[in-house]
């Protein structure tokens, strides 16, 4: 071990005695951890999901100008369909009337009694006369608002991709600022834009590209308003909390993906539910006494007043004395000389860590494409949309919980790569039976087989991520990461849309090959559980090169609980903990 090396560990060793001494399991972090990582996020998550929710495309039919209402009442659905539209395959493979076409004749000829019906050789056009919806489950959306339907279906697609474009832009923007200025005035800005952007949409429908530029405002800071508060809550907290905080936030977003379409059902127009869906993020500017800005790192950019105002804060509510002063602050944990880093352009610094980088974008991509299609899809495969988002969405916690007890048990790199395995082969059998008639319910269960493993592996890489990677490029490798992985995902809104014009086989095809290359990527990768975060960019060369491939992690022997001492006898050992070795 070098000097530097030494008296990194000793500084990191240093303000682990620190955190022991003010709580790092008390009732502050459990406080922070519900208020900002449980109920926020549970917020954060209905305003990320409402623009998607309210741009489903609801069953239509050309509107045909009839005028003798007693003959079409006295007409039968199937035989009134059968003979004003065209006929044509779904995506199903079923023969069914067209959705976008009608026939070129003139409807007033209908209730004359020379009236010939049509046949599959009268010319068709597309609807001359708008558009008749489904109104069993909507009654005011954007779709049947503006007719974003038929040849314009594209519409809808197109703002599903500017929302992952929209995170790609924030996450690369805000997660480097998260490392720079400071992980607390990201997370603000963060909840502000977006709760801003989704309410303002509500009255920008009427132009399309309005309302694409705000859907892009409002999902600009996605992801980072759920990193910031994540990483916060595991820098002031024992190792062995990690994967417990992950799920505890993961609750929190199962919960509002489960809830929005519910009140979206409840609600049936889309302009209040924006409304109640968004704004709930602005309460969280109102707990100053537990919105913290992370001590380790502001101990990291040598800012130790702020440093100690953060621990006081801790300290106060946890009931531990706290006398420590900023002379001695310094002194225990000395600012590391300042490392070169370049943002990302230090995730490839050496051929470890661009090999690490490179699996995790690997294993981003192959969950992030899966993970969209299947929300998307939801949408479209009949029944009641609203219980297939619920279901989709209630799936998650289980799967969490079952991460978690992966995680711990097995470890992350089993865990995410035997999930990625087992969501490919769940997409098999859906190929096989989706064209088959009265195979709906189990084509349903299927996709929410595969939503369960896809949820596991996102909680295992997201575990992966935050653990791989040094304090100054913990929120940078996360934040990198993500963003490639949206990039790829914006193919998901096409991939649906092949399937729903084309064929609902070829998306299921696309993500088994996807995931099957997650799988792949996953084993790779080296395993984080029971090991110490790496804190320096070294630290970060050398995580995990001494692993064997399959070795199961051990969980170190628990270290004996020292007894209470003053703060001068405390301070003496930290002191001796920082000593060069």
């Amino acid at each position: 071990m070098t000097s530097d090396e030494s008296e990194n560990a000793g500084a990191d060793a240093a303000f682990d005695r620190i955190m022991e001494s003010i709580g790092n399991d008390g009732p502050f972090q459990r406080r922070y951890n519900i208020i900002f990582n449980v109920i926020a996020v549970l917020f954060f998550a209905m305003c990320v999901v409402n623009v998607l929710l309210v741009l489903a495309v609801p069953d239509h039919r050309c509107r045909i100008p009839v005028t003798d209402n007693e003959m079409l009442n006295a007409t039968g659905s199937d035989q009134w369909n059968g003979t004003m539209y065209p006929m044509e395959y779904n995506s199903r493979g079923e023969y069914v009337p067209s959705s976008c076409e009608m026939y070129n004749i003139s409807y007033d000829e209908h209730t004359t009694d020379d009236y010939t019906p049509p046949s599959n050789k009268t010319a068709t056009v597309s609807c001359l006369y708008g558009y008749d919806y489904d109104r069993t489950y909507y009654d005011r959306t954007p779709v049947t608002e503006q007719d974003w339907v038929c040849d314009r279906e594209l519409y809808g697609t197109n703002v599903f991709a500017f929302v992952r474009v929209s995170e790609v832009c924030g996450t690369f923007i805000l997660g480097q600022l998260g490392d720079r200025i400071g992980r607390l005035p990201v997370y603000l800005f963060s909840i502000a834009t977006a709760a801003i952007g989704r309410v303002l949409s509500i009255f920008s429908a009427h132009s399309y590209w309005l309302f694409a530029s705000l859907a892009f405002i409002g999902s600009f800071s996605t992801n980072t308003s759920f990193q910031s508060p994540l990483i916060i809550a595991m820098e002031i907290s024992k190792d062995a909390n990690r994967a417990a905080l992950s799920l505890w936030q993961l609750v929190g977003w199962t919960a509002g993906v489960c809830l929005a379409p519910l009140i979206l059902w409840w609600m049936r127009d889309w302009s209040w539910f924006m409304i109640v869906t968004s704004l709930p993020c602005l309460l969280f500017y109102c707990f100053p006494r537990y919105a913290i800005e992370s001590p380790r790192w502001l101990a990291s950019q040598g800012r130790y007043g702020a440093c100690l105002a953060q621990l006081r804060k801790i300290a106060t509510i946890n009931g531990r004395p706290f006398e420590l002063t900023e002379q001695q602050l310094k002194a225990l944990v000395p600012r590391p000389e300042r490392e070169k880093t370049y943002g990302i352009a230090s995730l490839f610094s050496g051929w470890h860590m661009s090999k690490l980088t490179g699996l995790l974008l690997f294993s981003w991509i192959c969950n992030t494409i899966p993970t969209f299609t299947l929300f998307l899809l939801s949408l479209q495969m009949g029944g009641n949309p609203f219980l297939n988002n619920f279901w989709q969405g209630a799936v998650e916690l289980p799967a969490y919980l079952l991460g978690q007890l992966c995680c711990d048990r097995l470890g992350r790199r089993f865990t995410n790569s035997g999930a990625f395995l087992a969501a490919t082969l769940a997409c098999l059998p859906v190929v096989l039976l989706i064209h088959r008639p009265g195979t709906e319910l189990y084509v349903t269960m299927l996709a929410i087989v595969v939503k369960f493993f896809v949820c596991v592996t996102y909680f295992a890489l997201y575990l992966q991520s935050v653990e791989l990677y040094p304090t100054s490029l913990r929120q940078t490798g996360t934040s990198f990461g993500i963003i490639v992985s949206n990039v790829f995902g914006a193919v998901g809104p096409y991939i649906v849309y092949l399937g729903t014009s084309r064929d609902l086989r070829l998306p299921f095809v696309a993500m088994a090959l996807i995931m099957l290359v997650g799988a792949v990527s996953a084993i790779f990768l080296p395993e984080t559980l029971h090991q110490k975060l790496p804190e320096t960019m070294d630290e970060g060369r050398q995580f995990g090169r001494d692993q064997r491939f399959w070795s199961i992690p051990k969980r170190p022997p628990s270290a004996t609980t020292t007894s209470r001492t003053d703060i001068e006898t405390e301070l003496q050992e930290l002191q001796k903990l920082h000593k060069p070795a």
